[in-house]
């Protein structure tokens, strides 16, 4: 009697097992898939975020190239297509084609970004479709968005902040080898006017005062075909982010303008 009341509760057991079992089975898969969605939001992020720092940093020097007109920023490169080869870069293609991504790598779409435009603006937008990397019930494909927002360091003109309606002394611009002030940030005299040249061609150029360029002690042995080179600079460049293919501009008091002058354009 006690054999066949043990029999009965092991088979008891076996049942409730085989019962169970699956549902267990569901809720963990399900529970995978959530990770793995958001780890895909999180790395997505991530790499965004980092590449729309470096579009910020790159836009100064962008708008330089186009002449103040930020417009063109899409014929020199800038554009939302960077962003997205720079985020497939730092994820992978491994990765993204692993990731819960239905279609993979390919399929996430940038056509609403939107770069240096309003103020600059930097807004860049990832829509993509994801499944769960396991099929489970009641968990269907959708789409997601990542969005990051940001403003290109183009500087902020505050010249009209300050002055002697609210008693407070008027804001210049200066430069540390410059012998006048300026007024207005944006006066075409503090850009540093930035040219993309063959290689080929730089033997004939000269700048505004008739020098020939030379090769820059800190990035001129990496030169390769395009170079760049400034109206009134004396040395060619491989590349825009080069330290020395910079200007700096101080936001000063006019006391403080060192017996400077005032510019003939924004000033006189």
């Amino acid at each position: 009697m006690d054999k066949r009341i043990n029999n009965r509760y092991q088979a008891s057991m076996t049942v409730e097992a085989a019962f169970v079992l699956p549902f267990f089975l569901f809720a963990f898969l399900n529970l995978i898939s959530i990770i793995e969605i958001y780890r895909l939001q999180s790395n997505l992020s991530a790499a965004m975020h980092t590449t729309a720092k470096e579009m910020a940093i790159y836009g100064y020097e962008y708008r330089e190239l186009a002449g103040g007109d930020t417009g063109k920023a899409a014929s020199l490169g800038l554009t939302y297509l960077y962003a997205q080869n720079k985020v497939r870069n730092t994820l992978g293609n491994g990765y993204l084609n692993q990731a819960p991504l239905a279609g993979g790598a390919n399929s996430i779409s940038w056509i609403r970004s939107k770069v240096m435009e309003n103020n600059d603006i930097i807004d860049l937008v990832a829509v993509y479709q994801v499944k769960p990397p396991v099929a489970t019930v009641g968990f269907a494909q959708a789409q997601f968005y990542n969005r990051i927002r940001t403003r290109a360091w183009t500087g902020y003109d505050n010249a009209n902040c300050g002055g002697s309606a609210n008693g407070e002394e008027e804001i210049v611009y200066i430069t540390p080898e410059g012998t006048v002030y300026h007024k207005s940030r944006s006066c075409t005299y503090l850009k540093l006017s930035i040219s993309a040249v063959d290689m080929d061609f730089l033997e004939e150029m000269r700048n505004k005062s008739g020098a020939i360029y030379y090769s820059c002690e800190s990035c001129g042995s990496h030169c390769q075909n395009t170079v760049y080179i400034t109206q009134y600079g004396t040395r060619y460049h491989a590349t825009l982010q080069c330290s020395k293919l910079k200007r700096t501009i101080l936001a000063v008091p006019i006391s403080e303008a060192g017996g400077r002058g005032g510019c003939s354009k924004c000033a006189g």
